[in-house]
């Protein structure tokens, strides 16, 4: 149990658990966070949310924009296992790479990141039904040559792959484990596996082979599960975690004054570190016209919708009820942080009461008088924001109910067109505005897609099928904008607050980046003892 003493261990704790290590199935941020310490892509995010080669030493795309060609490393090599034979290693190949993203494509494994290939990559549904045994999109040009062939242009695509799901795996080890492979993950990154203790702790050790010379800097990372939040604090007070990810509303209140600035006794303590994290928090409505008609619905108008945008306040919503950490929504769907986001050059809605019942008046209801009551379906772990939004309508005359059910209830009801109002929220899958504009684009109302609100706008759906084949990020950016201004006055939505990432930090530790897409990177992170007695176990 002393081996460690004296070494470097980043220590931290998964409170919402981790389902899994392999990366076909990693959808939720632990198993992200986690399969990113033991696997990687092609390509991969800095800070910046800017592509960077990985695996690859290069790409191309051709100038039809459906080609990628990637040059592979020839100095990367898997995690050591016996199922390699006597070198019990090999060199990664491009062989590698088709078999992970054909694996994400089958059917048989029902991997939630299908997504990222169907309907782009040329071949997928041939394989898919049987009558093709590889996917003709997927091209292996030499050992150290992959060629990926889109059905149409993406721009955003190198995003996709850039994901856990584009994760590469060893075809052979992964065939051997099957379903097990969760429990035996080898990959190609800094770390690497060495126990899972399912509910009390993971622990990765250094790799020591790892292809980016130099990293990692630490010996382990050591993981606990903590399922309450506020004893996960208590640890990282205690310095028996090195960082913690959020907090809950109970631990904020005891770390932030009512105007969210950091209470002195935590400054001077520890770091803090707050960026823009891509997810933005909203009101959907449905405005499909058949549907919300036989609900006798007035979001039919958009009036009632545009005055329903100009009752928030969205700065004091954000200063006073989530202690600063967030931003006002004022810039339409697309989230702070995201690229060619430019609240300059969108005039989203501010708060204006006045102009809201305004509106109500013009749209037949002075005062609120004849509108029937409106139900906003959400869950209880947001019923502070919602009773916000509750007495915010009420000041113009709206009465509202909030009607709390299970998230996957909601997002059912709301898929079928059964609920005029609810609580939504979207968590950036890649960093391109398509993620967000495509949330309104006609051809995705359901089934086909997550246009909940059903939305249909041709001007709109005309700018996004431009956008989708332009490549020059300049000309999309600003397509983008033009959606979000075509799109904003029809209001299908209420954009209440852009998410911040909150990272409270030992000060011990060195290097910890972010992005915000809040991806965890542990490769360059240093920990630096002040003193303190460390936490050991045994290799």
């Amino acid at each position: 149990m002393d081996e460690l003493n004296g070494k470097s261990v980043f220590r931290m704790n998964l409170a919402s658990g981790l389902s899994t290590l392999d990366p076909a199935y990693a959808r939720d941020q632990g198993a992200i966070w986690m399969c990113g310490q033991l696997f990687n892509g092609l390509v991969e995010f800095d800070e910046n949310l800017a592509i960077q080669p990985a695996l690859a030493t290069s790409y191309s795309i051709s100038d039809s924009g459906k080609t990628y060609t990637f040059s592979l490393r020839r100095d990367v090599f898997f995690h050591p296992d016996p199922l390699f034979g006597s070198k019990n290693t090999r060199r990664l190949e491009a062989k590698d790479i088709a078999y992970s993203f054909t694996r994400i494509c089958n059917p048989a494994l029902a991997s939630p990141g299908f997504w990222i290939f169907n309907g782009k990559i040329s071949g997928v549904e041939a394989y898919r039904n049987g009558s093709a045994s590889a996917i003709s999109g997927f091209e292996v040009v030499a050992p150290d040559t992959f060629r990926i062939h889109l059905v149409q242009p993406f721009p955003p695509f190198l995003g996709n792959l850039a994901m856990a799901y584009g994760f590469v795996v060893p075809w052979e080890v992964t065939e051997h484990y099957g379903k097990d492979f969760r429990n035996h993950p080898i990959g190609t990154g800094p770390f690497r596996f060495k126990s899972w203790d399912e509910g009390t702790s993971l622990i990765l050790i250094k790799n020591e082979k790892y292809f980016e010379t130099g990293l990692p800097y630490l010996d382990a990372i050591q993981v606990r599960f903590i399922r309450d939040r506020l004893s996960e604090f208590g640890e990282f007070c205690q310095g028996k975690l090195d960082f913690v990810n959020g907090l809950d509303k109970a631990t904020k209140d005891e770390v932030f004054l009512p105007d969210g600035k950091i209470k002195p006794a935590y400054l001077t303590k520890y770091r803090f570190d707050r960026a823009p994290q891509l997810n933005t928090e909203f009101i959907g409505i449905l405005v499909d016209d058949s549907l919300a008609r036989a609900h006798n619905s007035p979001m039919l108008d958009r009036r009632v919708r545009q005055a329903l945008n100009y009752a928030i306040d969205r700065e004091k919503l954000v200063d006073y009820l989530l202690n600063g950490n967030g931003y006002p929504a004022t810039a339409g769907i697309m989230p702070r942080g995201i690229p060619g986001f430019d609240s300059t050059k969108i005039q989203g809605y501010h708060y204006d009461p006045d102009r809201a019942v305004q509106l109500l008046a013009e749209a037949g209801y002075p005062g609120g008088k004849g509108l029937p009551v409106l139900s906003l379906k959400s869950n209880p772990s947001y019923q502070a924001v919602m009773e916000f939004i509750q007495k915010s309508f009420e000041r113009i005359g709206i009465t509202m109910e909030i009607d709390n059910m299970d998230g996957g209830t909601l997002r059912s009801k709301a898929k079928k067109g059964e609920i005029d109002l609810w609580r939504a929220s979207w968590i950036a899958d890649y960093p391109d505005g398509e993620n967000y504009l495509g949330l309104l684009y006609s051809g995705n109302i359901p089934p086909n897609g997550a246009n909940r609100m059903r939305y249909a706008n041709p001007v709109f759906d005309s700018l996004y099928l431009e956008a989708l084949s332009t490549t020059a990020d300049s000309v999309r950016f600003d397509l983008y904008r033009q959606m979000e201004t075509t799109a904003l006055p029809d209001a299908p939505i209420v954009p209440l607050f852009y998410d911040k990432i909150l990272r409270i930090v030992q000060p011990s530790i060195e290097g910890l980046e972010t992005n915000a897409m809040n991806m965890l990177y542990l490769k360059r992170v240093r920990n630096k003892p002040l003193g303190s007695i460390r936490i050991s176990f045994s290799l």
